[in-house]
Order: structure tokens, then C-alpha cells, then sequence
């Protein structure tokens, strides 16, 4: 089920719509950010599903080609063409400058000198201009890049493709001479910048640039064909019969060699279409939306070019970079009402739950992971009595491996433009998952396993790690970093001495003003007394409210080695301010950040004890305001558990 997301297909609508958003105007390429498991793909085909049918729409999947952006035939621009030229109602687009570039680029000119280069060519532009010889060279194109789109017919095949787009080129009446349509070729020479090239010329250095290693000669043949790809749109939907000019590309997996290699061609040609006013194409509107998906790498080859972070407000520029956030709490009471059979008891305890508590048990873990939650909701459907225990659920055994590793492995597939699940990067993802945040991680950089290191995107990566409020040092997202430090805590034959290496490293590079940190990474080294006992001394001298921010932030996380619930509640500890202190540094982390305490009586014993010293703590404030700490209290007295 899609649940969420709703700003997101509305800025879609937006750049999509020319009725509502663009009049003319170039819309910006939209590229949708998110970390593994994100639901990016799935913003895609909600996309497609929205504006399939109502005008020309085609989801290209570059990752299922396996290329490296080498090859002479571009395949993303050629699954483009496949895609688009089935249209829809009332749209007929048709490619001859596309598949004239590539008849060019198709030819085996060798060490042929120019004159016998040029017969050749003149050669295959007659040979193709016969029917049964055009539909053959486009079934080959079909074949090389057709796996890539998601064409709106049942199960299609090359003949299909290819004889709607050579039915698309009769319409356009270009095959009733001997030559190609003066139109389509005459354009390679001025490619609607007013250049005055011969377009055989043009064609020929095609055929020899779209093999060359040099990146930059290969940057000049994408712009050419891109620039073909868009002028063959402006003209084709220039007779749209009162139709919008809007076409919609959804390119996925846009961190691939061959879709930033389209991507940013795409920038490069708009940009320089827009320093040229007086180009013969400047009356037909730029009807193209592109729409991409990325994990960070694809902002960062396009960062030369201006860009705009957004949300619902305006949208301008070449580029937009939309973060995919995650889903929220309702998001998933929502989804979970649509699993039958969750309005019943299933736990021993008091209270029902239902599908909304269900809902806020899953979200407590997930944190709205959007793969994550899909899994863990249809894991708890199937068995429903894990919700007293996710713990349980967490450990299952899959083939391969734990369910936990396999949440966690989801975070490093996003990392990999192929979705290739690197174990090291796991293995190194565990390690840093220790850290409060990015910069503090960087300790642990001699830790890592080979070759990992500052370069690597575990550290770079701005969808792995981002800040949790404004002004915030980027952390890892929740759910990695508890699913990280569960790994931890039980990896290796002496998991007591890993986990004590890798937080005294972390503790001992802490700046000494950054009283926080050291507690925090104190706490996890098991000295829970004495940073009770420096709090507990700092009680009467900090602001109420700054107390409690440094309390927070001590506990920011569960220790996940603390599972018995007497050792969590440190029983037997006398009613003194340090007593109490020492009480709430097991019991908040415990009830209010570990998602595996479900347990109904464990969680109203917890509240209990959180309530009690929380209130206790107000008579020894020495003149401090005591209302911060009475509400915490009243936070947890009384009320109904739900598991939030």
C-alpha cells in the first residue's frame, strides 16, 4: 500500500500540469533524495499511475541494464524514445531526429576516408528509408534498451515497440521521398542555436564521438542527442490537436553512470538553449518534466548548477532537490487499518491493540523506514503475537541471516547505484553506528574494516546522515543506528571488549566543553553511577529546562545489553537526588527509545518509576523552577500506554 508522500506528487502534478504551474517557461528536473529503502522507486510508480494515459509518460530503470555509461547507443535516451512513442489519447510524437542520430551512430565507418564516410551514410539513410529495414534497425534498439521501461501495454515485445515508432515516423509523412525530411536533417546543422554546420558532417562526427573515452567528446554527443530528443518533442507536440506540451520522464535510479550522464546533459542543453533567444525553436515550448531519483550522489555532480531545496512553496531554477522523508505516525495507523484482523486483543494485557497501537509499535522502530515499516507491519499481520515481542521478530532467522541485518543491509544497498549489498560497508556501518553524529564518527575512521574510509559515502552520504533539528550535526538515521548498535553489542567472540573499544575511541576524542557527548559515551561504557552522581550535582546549578536537555541527550539512545528489567529500574537504590538520577538513566532510554519494551506491565512499571523520581527531583532544585520536571512527571503518571 503507498501511504504518504502527498506534497511530494503534488510538486509532480505541478511541474507536470502546464495548465496549473508552466506556461513556456523550462521546468526544473526534480530530483528526489532519499536513503536505502526510502520508497523513492515508489514515488515513481505512483507518478506513472497518476499520468499514464492523460499524456506521454515512461519509467526508465537504467540499474537493469547493467552498463557503465560506455556504450555508443545511449540507452537511457533510447528507452526514452521507446517509451514516449506510444503516447497517449490525443498525443502522436514522433523521433526522426533521434533515430536519424542513432542510424548515424550505427555505422561501421572504420578508417574509411570522408568521401566514402559520407557515401556510406547517404547509403544507410536510403536503406532506411525502407519500412522492413527502418523496423528491423529500431527492433534493435528495442532489444537494447526496451527491458528498461515501464511501457503501458501488456507484456511487450520488440515488434510491438518498434512498429508504433516507424508508424509514428509515417504520420510525420518524412518517409514518402527518397531522402529523409529536409526538417529533421537540416536541423543537425543549426541543433536550434542558429549554427550553420552541414548536417551530413554533423552526423558523421557523430558516428566517431559516440565511441570516443574521452569524457568530455562523449558530454558533447549526449547533448546533441538530447537536444535532438527535446526538439523532436517541441515539434511533435506543436500538433498536439489543443493537447498541453507536456511530457512526463520518471528516471530511476538516477545516481547510474547512464542516467547522470542523461541528467545532466539535460542541464547542460537548457542552459545553453536558454543563452540563445533567437534559436528557431525558441516559439515551441520545452515540453519535458523529468523527475529522478537519487541517494545523495547526483546532487553532488550537479552542484555547479543552481538548485533549490523545496517543499510546497515555489519552485525556480534548473533543478530541484526534493528529500523524501519519512513516513509519519498516521501514515502508518493508515496502513495498518488496511491489514484485516487487527481489532482484536492479541496481547496479555489490559489494552487492545488494535491497529493504531500496532501502528505506533512498528513506527517506534521504523521510525516511518518506508521498507522497513512494509516488512515489519506484514511480518506482524502474519504474527501478530510479536508485537508483545519485536525483539523476537528483530532475531528471526532468514536465509540471509537475521531479520535485523537485513533492515540494516537496506540502508547500504541505497549507498550502491547497482543496489549491490557491500558486507564490509556493513560491517563498517555497524561500527559508526555507535556515534552521536558525523562529526564524532570520524574517531572511529582507524576501526573501520579495509578499505572504508573518510571518502567512503558511509560518511559523505547526506541521506544516511542528516541533521535531526536546524543547526544539528548530521546523525545516522534512527533506525540504522539502533539496528547498528544491536550488532554491535552482540558481534564478535568477546563483544564486551569490541563494544568498550569502540565507545572508549569515541569518548576519547569528546572536546572537553562537550559535557554531553562524554556522558553519553560514558553511559554506554557501563558508568551509569557516575554520571548520575555529575548530574545529580548539576541539578541545583543548571536552569530546569537546560538540565532536563542534558539529561535528553545523555539518554538519546537504549543500551541495547540492557534487557533485564530489574538491573533497567536499579532496584534497591535509596530515594537520594542521586538515586533518583540513577533510576531514570535506565528507565527513560529503556521505555521511551527502546522499540523492543512492550511489554505492558514492563511499560507501567517503567512509567511508574519515571514518574516518581521525575516528581521527587523537584525538592531538590534549590530555587530552580520546577514546573519543567513536574510536567515530565505528569508525562508518565497515569496515563494509558501507548507505546510512543
Amino acid at each position: 500500500m503507498f501511504v504518504g508522500r502527498a506534497d511530494l506528487l503534488a510538486l509532480v502534478d505541478r511541474l507536470t500540469d502546464v495548465s496549473r504551474a508552466y506556461s513556456g517557461e523550462t521546468r526544473p528536473v526534480l530530483v528526489i533524495e532519499g536513503c536505502g529503502g526510502s520508497g523513492r522507486t515508489a514515488v515513481l510508480e505512483r507518478a506513472v499511475d497518476a499520468w499514464q494515459g492523460r499524456t506521454p509518460t515512461v519509467l526508465v530503470r537504467p540499474r537493469l541494464l547493467d552498463d557503465d555509461g560506455a556504450s555508443p547507443v545511449r540507452p537511457v535516451l533510447a528507452a526514452i524514445m521507446l517509451g514516449l512513442s506510444l503516447g497517449a489519447p490525443g498525443y502522436s510524437v514522433a523521433f526522426p531526429r533521434v533515430v536519424l542520430a542513432q542510424i548515424a551512430i550505427s555505422l561501421q565507418t572504420g578508417d574509411l576516408d570522408p568521401r566514402k564516410s559520407l557515401e556510406q551514410l547517404n547509403k544507410a539513410l536510403n536503406t532506411y528509408n525502407s519500412r522492413s529495414e527502418l523496423l528491423g534497425f529500431v527492433r534493435g534498439l528495442a532489444n537494447v534498451a526496451g527491458a528498461l521501461v515501464n511501457i503501458p501495454v501488456p507484456e511487450p515485445v520488440a515488434d510491438d515497440i518498434a512498429k508504433v515508432i516507424v508508424d509514428r515516423l509515417h504520420l510525420s509523412r518524412w518517409m514518402t521521398r527518397r531522402t529523409w525530411n529536409k526538417e529533421a536533417l537540416a536541423w543537425f546543422g543549426h541543433q536550434g542555436r542558429q549554427r550553420a554546420l552541414k548536417p551530413e558532417e554533423v552526423l558523421l562526427g557523430l558516428n566517431t564521438q559516440a565511441r570516443s573515452k574521452n569524457a568530455a567528446i562523449r558530454r558533447d554527443v549526449d547533448d546533441l542527442l538530447v537536444n535532438a530528443l527535446l526538439a523532436d518533442l517541441r515539434h511533435s507536440l506543436a500538433h498536439a490537436g489543443g493537447r498541453p506540451a507536456n511530457v512526463l520522464v520518471l528516471l530511476d535510479d538516477g545516481d547510474t553512470a547512464p542516467a547522470m550522464s542523461f541528467t545532466g546533459s539535460l542541464l547542460r542543453v537548457r542552459k545553453a538553449l536558454a543563452a540563445s533567444p533567437g534559436n528557431p525553436d525558441s516559439k515551441l515550448p520545452d515540453p519535458l518534466t523529468l523527475v529522478t531519483t537519487s541517494a545523495g550522489a547526483l546532487a553532488t555532480a550537479l552542484s555547479s548548477r543552481p538548485a533549490h531545496e523545496t517543499g510546497t512553496g515555489e519552485v525556480s531554477g534548473w533543478w530541484i532537490r526534493m528529500p523524501l522523508p519519512d513516513l509519519e505516525a498516521a501514515d502508518l495507523v493508515e496502513w495498518a487499518r488496511n491489514f484485516p484482523g487487527w481489532n482484536r486483543n492479541f496481547a496479555d494485557g489490559p489494552e487492545e491493540l488494535g491497529a493504531t497501537a500496532v501502528a505506533r509499535a512498528a513506527y517506534k522502530l521504523t521510525h516511518g523506514h518506508p521498507e522497513s515499516t512494509a516488512f515489519v507491519l506484514g511480518r506482524l499481520h502474519d504474527e501478530p503475537n510479536l508485537v508483545g515481542d519485536l525483539d523476537e521478530l528483530l532475531r528471526a532467522e532468514e536465509p540471509e541471516g537475521p531479520v535485523e541485518r537485513r533492515l540494516l543491509a537496506a540502508f547500504v544497498r541505497g549507498l550502491d547505484a547497482s543496489k549491490h549489498v557491500d558486507d564490509t560497508l556493513v560491517e563498517a556501518l555497524i561500527t559508526l553506528s555507535a556515534a552521536r553524529n558525523r562529526v564524532e564518527a570520524t574517531a572511529l575512521a582507524p576501526l573501520l574494516p579495509a578499505p572504508v574510509g573518510f571518502d567512503s559515502e558511509l560518511f559523505t552520504s547526506a541521506t544516511l546522515w542528516s541533521p535531526t533539528s536546524p543547526g544539528a550535526e548530521p546523525s545516522l538515521h534512527p533506525l540504522a543506528r539502533y539496528l547498528g548498535m544491536r550488532a554491535l553489542a552482540s558481534r564478535g567472540e568477546d563483544e564486551t571488549a569490541l563494544w568498550r573499544t569502540v565507545f572508549e575511541s569515541l569518548r576519547s576524542k569528546v572536546a572537553p566543553e562537550n559535557r554531553a557527548s562524554r556522558l553519553y559515551y560514558q553511559r554506554m561504557l557501563g558508568e551509569s553511577d557516575a554520571v548520575a552522581a555529575e548530574l545529580a550535582d548539576l541539578l541545583p546549578e543548571l536552569p530546569a529546562e537546560e538540565w532536563l536537555a542534558l539529561f535528553d541527550a545523555v539518554v538519546a539512545m537504549p543500551d541495547p545489553r540492557a534487557r533485564d528489567v530489574e538491573q533497567i529500574r536499579r532496584a534497591g537504590w535509596p530515594g537520594t537526588r542521586h538515586g533518583h538520577v540513577v533510576r531514570l538513566l535506565g528507565v527513560i532510554p529503556a521505555h521511551d527509545k527502546d522499540p523492543c519494551v512492550t511489554e505492558w506491565s514492563v511499560r507501567k512499571k517503567l512509567r511508574s518509576h519515571a514518574a516518581h523520581s521525575f516528581q521527587q527531583l523537584t525538592e531538590h532544585l534549590q530555587g530552580q523552577d520546577p514546573l519543567p520536571f513536574i510536567w515530565r512527571a505528569q508525562r508518565y503518571g497515569g496515563r494509558r500506554d501507548e507505546l510512543s
